[in-house]
């Protein structure tokens, strides 16, 4: 006979994860989760109390399994290594991603990282206040490029039809027509970051 797994919080989450890839975060409901479980939906509740645990849950546990820099390091060098693992997240896991939207990043995990980020920017020349614009700054370009990662991973993405618009009306937009790369985008994204940053660091901001 089979051994059966005992049910867990992990692996709930774990679950839900899968489902949020394959279907969408939405679909990561508790009574779907029991489903693919194979279990009724109240055996869920002595781990995860409610659906807003479960989004919590799924932010928790991608952070925990993202290569977030948490190493003394330079403060460009985080920047650019919290945004790439943010971006491999985004694409590791384009359905569960949009939970990032929903709940703050938080957990040892990501404290660890803005630890070792508020240390690098301080050793920079920023004061304390302006440490923590540094790393907010940088979270939300993270997150936004991660956000455009995941959907184009999923195929999803939103795009005006261009060609459908009157070129008298759009002449810059059509002439961008078939000229957009989505990763020069994101990496001129990164490189304003920088760049801005460098100046606030310049200023002693």
């Amino acid at each position: 006979m089979q051994a059966v797994t005992p049910l867990s919080r992990e692996r709930i989450i774990d679950c839900a994860i899968e489902l949020a890839d394959r279907d969408g975060l939405d679909a990561a409901t508790l009574r779907r989760i029991a489903s693919e479980l194979g279990v009724h939906v109240t055996s869920l509740y002595n781990h995860v109390a409610t659906r807003d645990a479960v989004t919590t849950g799924i932010v928790d546990t991608l952070i925990e399994r993202a290569d977030l820099p948490t190493s003394p390091v330079d403060w460009e060098e985080w920047v650019r290594a919290f945004v790439a693992a943010v971006g491999a997240i985004a694409e590791q896991h384009p359905g569960a991603f949009v939970a990032l939207q929903r709940r703050p990043v938080e957990g040892a995990k990501a404290t660890e990282s803005f630890e070792a980020a508020l240390a690098a920017f301080e050793r920079a020349g920023l004061d304390p206040v302006g440490a923590y614009g540094a790393v907010k700054a940088t979270t939300h370009v993270a997150l936004s490029i991660g956000v455009e990662r995941a959907l184009w991973h999923r195929d999803a993405q939103a795009e005006t039809a261009v060609s459908q618009l009157p070129v008298e009306r759009f002449p810059h937009v059509r002439a961008l027509s078939d000229q957009t790369d989505p990763e020069v985008e994101w990496a001129f994204s990164l490189v304003t970051l920088l760049a801005g940053l460098r100046v606030q660091i310049g200023s002693g901001s």
